[in-house]
Formats: structure tokens, sequence, C-alpha cells
């Protein structure tokens, strides 16, 4: 918390929207602690542990003010917590909006502990906590979270308006620390943004706010041309088109998953890939015309995939076989990787993850049984790794 303090300090841009994630571990320590309830394990010791946690840096970072005051509404949460556990060891059941709820509270105390923190230091201006679940909503499908722009940019600009400091996007002097993660749901439940949630919702904030760039701060250096631990001369890319970034992110880069750069596309904002630890490195930018000396920009692998292929004369010229096979797969919620056809028709090559090769194939053989026996579909190959 004192780096990223100082990585904004060190910014000279008036107004600075911080979207910050859970303190490393707590979000897997929450959805431990649902699960333990949903076994009927005892939950209490793994709860004071999480809270004695932010309690030891609440005292040691914020004035002893501050930290009581963090810590009274830290302890009404913890109380919470474990009322919900309590109900969740009864029915031996936690709903999607349970878990939704209880693992949330993460992003809420890290950011009002880094909020009190970076006020009390006093040397942004205009600091400011931001709930994102009174402003952002999303509806869930298939697909994962749908923003709802219309009401998160209404709520976005009904809140600004409560603060002369934030009376705008480009208001001098505001600094907002905005919980990363969590949203609401149009019926007003909270919900969250999945995995990679605060990535999202800082490409999100970075639209309602109408900003002038987006700067993802990590633990590398930026996106690299390879996976270091297979070429070790991985060097970092100085800049990417978005459709690059989303083709490495896609397939394999883990530096930035590629719904999170939708919304700074809609807008054609900057993003910058930075180093928390590195700050005075460059980084890698993120753009819609980028400028960049080299040719190729990065080379990725995807590992414990299963190549798949249907082959037969039977397929040949015969409308609508690769709906009934794509069909059957999207109907068994199986994740096609890539797809390969042949001009002729003859084969169909797709590739899956290899955790679901077996069922894979069996959705396959089911789904063109007929043809199998009668012979116009020869083959259904399935090859590991």
């Amino acid at each position: 918390m004192e780096r990223v303090a100082r990585i904004l300090e060190a910014d000279p841009a008036p107004s600075i929207a911080v979207v910050l994630s859970a303190m490393r571990g707590v979000t897997d320590a929450l959805l431990g602690l649902v699960a333990a309830a949903e076994r009927q394990e005892e939950v209490s010791t793994g709860l004071d542990a999480v809270r004695n946690r932010h309690v030891d840096i609440a005292t040691e970072l914020c004035d002893p003010p501050g930290a009581s005051e963090f810590i009274h509404q830290l302890d009404v949460d913890c109380r919470d917590i474990a009322s919900i556990l309590h109900a969740v060891r009864l029915t031996r059941a936690a709903s999607g909006n349970t878990r939704d709820l209880v693992v949330g509270f993460g992003e809420i105390w890290s950011t009002r502990l880094f909020s009190r923190f970076l006020a009390g230091r006093g040397r942004r201006a205009g600091v400011r906590w931001i709930d994102a679940r009174d402003v952002v909503r999303v509806q869930w499908s298939a697909l994962g979270p749908t923003v709802q722009w219309e009401a998160s940019r209404h709520n976005m600009q009904q809140l600004l308006a409560q603060s002369p400091n934030t009376g705008g996007a480009q208001n001098s002097g505001a600094t907002l620390i905005v919980t990363g993660f969590i949203a609401r749901d149009p019926q007003g439940l909270q919900t969250t943004l999945g995995r990679n949630g605060s990535d999202f919702s800082a490409s999100i904030f970075g639209d309602l706010l109408n900003a002038g760039e987006i700067c993802i701060w990590t633990d590398v250096d930026g996106v690299l041309s390879a996976d270091p631990r297979r070429v070790p001369d991985a060097t970092v890319i100085d800049s990417l088109s978005y459709h690059e970034a989303m083709e490495l992110a896609y397939f394999g880069a883990k530096v930035i998953h590629p719904q999170t750069m939708a919304p700074a596309v809609e807008k054609r904002i900057p993003i910058w890939i930075r180093n928390t630890f590195a700050p005075e490195r460059s980084g890698t930018l993120i753009c819609e015309s980028p400028v960049s000396s080299h040719a190729v920009k990065g080379i990725t692998s995807i590992d414990r995939i299963a190549l798949v292929n249907v082959e037969g004369a039977g397929m040949i010229g015969v409308p609508g076989t690769a709906q009934r096979l794509f069909g059957a797969l999207r109907e068994h919620g199986i994740s096609v990787i890539l797809i390969s056809q042949g001009s002729s028709e003859h084969s169909i090559c797709f590739a899956v993850p290899e955790a679901d090769a077996a069922h894979t194939e069996r959705t396959v053989r089911q789904a063109f049984d007929a043809e199998l026996r009668g012979g116009q579909i020869q083959n259904v190959d399935v090859v590991g790794g």
C-alpha cells in the first residue's frame, strides 16, 4: 500500500481514479470460508485470521482515529459474514449471490483502508472512497458479465454531483479510490465481474469517467514477447494494437484479459501495462494505432490441449454439419479454442481443453451416431498433448 501511494503521489495528473483489488489471498480465503461452511466445518478461526490481517495493516498505516474507525466498520462486516456463514452451515448450501456477497468484502476492506491511508498522507487532494456497487450495473449471460452502460453512467454522474471536489470527470483535484471486482445486477443484488474483475472494473470506470488513459499496474514489466519460462530472452513489447493484445491474451498471455479491454476499445482509451515494483520502467502501451519497430509482436502457447478431428466422405456438400457439431458441443458446455475446416468439407478439426477430451469425444459420437454406424463419417479422432 505504501508503494501504491508513492506511485500515485508521483503522478502529475490532477484527477485520478484508483481501482483496487482485494489484498493478496483474501478472495480465496473468503471463498474457502463459504466452502467450509457448506461442509459444516468451523469457520470462526479462518474469519478471525482475515480480520486480524486487516487490523494489523490498518494499525500500522493509519493514524489512531482512522484505524479505529476502519476497525469498527470491519467488525460490523465480520459479524455480518459470520451470520451469513452460519446460515450456510445450517442449509449446507450457498447460492451464487451468497458467495458474491461474502467474497466482495475483500475489495471493500482494501479500498476503505487505502483511502484512509492515502488521505492521511495529505499529498493527493480530494481523496474519496467510491463503492462500485453504487455505480456499476451488470447483467450476467452465457458470455459473462455485460455492463448496462446507460444505468451505470447515470449512477456515476449522480455520485460525482454529490461532491464539489468530483463534480466532473475532468475536475481538478479528484482522487477516487474505487472498489474493483464488485457490482450489482439489475435487481440490485451484489454480483462480481469474475476473475480478473478488478482490471475489468478499471476499464469500466475509465469509460464512465472519460479517462485520458487506463493504467493496469501488475507484477511484470509489461506484455512480454513470449513466456519467459520457455524463452529466457523474452522482451517487453513496447506497443500493441487492441486486436494484437486480445489475440495474445486469448492464446496464453496472462497479463491482461480480453474482456478488460472492451470498454477501452469502444472509447479508444490507451491502456498501459506497468510494473508496480518497477514504476520507472516504461511498460507496454495498448492503443488503436501503435508505433513499434517489431514486425512480430509475440509468440504464445497454451498447454493441455486436445485436438479433435471429425472426418468422413459423407460430410462433403452436406449443409448444417458444422452447426450440428458445434451445437452439440455448446449444449454440453464444451468450449472450443480453435476451429479448422478443409475447403473440401471432408473434415472438421478443432481444439478443446484436454480435460474435456473424453467428454467431447462422447458428445460428438452421440451427435453423429447414425452417420458413424452408416459409414458417412469414418473417424472421430482425439489427440492429447
